[in-house]
C-alpha cells in the first residue's frame, strides 16, 4: 500500500516527500489529514460481507478498517477535488513508529493550522489526547463531534513535536483489532462530508497548541512482572459452543450480560442493529426486528410518547 499510494499521490500533488516510514503530500489547504497504512492483520482480506440495510461491512479474516477506513476517507476527499496536506504513516499499530520518525523532523508543511487524524472508532467521537486548547476543542465539537478519551495515535507524537493542535475523528469502525470488527459505511461518509466542510471554510482558524501536564508518574509505580503460566489463560469461552478462543477471534455482544460468540456460532446468534450499528444477540430468528434491545426500548418509548 505504501508504494501504491506514493505513486497515486505523486499524480495528485506537486510537492511530496516519500520515506520508508511515512509519506507527506503538501497541499494548498492549511490542514493536514493523517492516517496510518498498517493494520493489526497480516493476511489479506479474502471475503467481505455487506449488510445493505444496516450499512455494515465485515470480513471473517479481519476487516482492518483501523485504519483502512481512514485511508479510504482521504482518497475520497482527494477525489472530490480538495487538496489538503496528507500524512500517511507506517507501523502505528506497533507504537506509532512511523509518526515518531516524522516527529523528529521539522514540520514540512508551512502555515499548517491543525491536524485531523482519521483513525477513531465510532460515529461522532473526537479525541484530542494531550492537546488542551478549549477554543480548538469547542471549534471541532461545533461540527457535531463529542469529546472522548483515547490512548494514542500518530498525532500524539506530531502535535507536541510541531506545536500544532490536532484531533482524531471517528471513521465508523467498531470492535477494532479483532475478527469481529465492522465498518458502518454511513458513519464513515458522515465524517468525510464534515471534513470536506472543514476544508472548504473560507477563513480556516489557527489555534495555539496547549498541552496537558502529565501528573502521573509512571516511574513511581511498581508493576508485577512475574506470573504463573497456569494462571495466565488468555482464552475466552464462546457463549454458544463453549469452545475457547482468543479475544480477537470472538464477536462481542453488548447488553446487561455481555456475551461473545465465535464466527461459527455468530451466524445464527449475532446481528447488527439497523439503527445504531452495534452488535446484539438474536433471541428468535423469525421475530428478529434488526434492532438491538436498547434501540427497541428507545424507539418504542418515543412512539408511545
Amino acid at each position: 500500500m505504501h508504494k501504491t499510494l506514493g505513486v497515486y499521490l505523486k499524480g495528485k500533488y506537486k510537492n511530496i516527500i516519500i520515506e520508508k516510514e511515512y509519506i507527506v503530500a503538501i497541499g494548498d489547504i492549511p490542514i493536514a489529514l493523517v492516517a496510518h497504512l498498517d493494520t493489526v492483520f497480516y493476511n489479506s482480506v479474502e471475503e467481505m460481507y455487506y449488510a445493505q440495510k444496516k450499512g455494515v461491512l465485515w470480513s471473517p479474516q479481519g476487516l482492518g478498517a483501523d485504519d483502512r477506513a481512514g485511508i479510504f476517507a482521504i482518497l475520497q476527499i482527494i477525489q472530490s477535488g480538495l487538496r489538503p496536506s496528507i500524512i500517511l504513516t507506517t507501523d502505528e499499530e506497533r507504537g506509532g513508529l512511523g509518526a515518531q520518525k516524522l516527529s523528529k523532523k521539522p514540520c514540512p508543511i508551512s502555515n499548517l493550522k491543525y491536524l485531523i487524524q482519521l483513525d477513531r472508532k465510532g460515529t461522532n467521537d473526537c479525541v484530542f489526547y494531550d492537546c488542551l486548547n478549549p477554543q480548538f476543542m469547542k471549534y471541532i465539537e461545533e461540527f457535531g463531534f463529542v469529546e472522548k478519551v483515547g490512548s494514542f495515535s500518530d498525532i500524539s507524537f506530531l502535535m507536541p513535536a510541531w506545536q500544532i493542535c490536532g484531533v482524531n475523528l471517528s471513521v465508523g469502525y467498531y470492535d477494532e483489532h479483532s475478527v469481529a470488527e465492522t465498518l458502518n459505511i454511513n458513519s464513515l461518509f458522515r465524517t468525510i462530508d464534515i471534513v470536506c466542510k472543514m476544508l472548504k471554510e473560507e477563513n480556516i482558524p489557527s489555534f495555539e497548541y496547549k498541552e496537558v501536564s502529565n501528573v502521573f508518574d509512571y516511574n513511581a509505580v511498581n508493576y508485577p512482572y512475574f506470573y504463573n503460566d497456569e494462571d495466565y489463560d488468555t482464552t475466552i469461552p464462546c457463549s454458544g459452543c463453549k469452545k475457547h478462543f482468543f479475544e480477537f477471534e470472538l464477536i462481542p455482544i453488548k447488553g446487561h450480560k455481555p456475551k461473545q460468540y465465535c464466527p461459527d456460532c455468530a451466524v445464527d446468534k449475532v446481528n447488527w442493529c439497523s439503527n445504531c450499528g452495534t452488535s446484539y444477540e438474536i433471541i428468535d430468528l423469525d421475530d428478529d426486528m434488526e434492532l438491538c434491545p436498547e434501540c427497541v426500548e428507545v424507539l418504542t418509548s418515543a412512539k408511545n410518547n
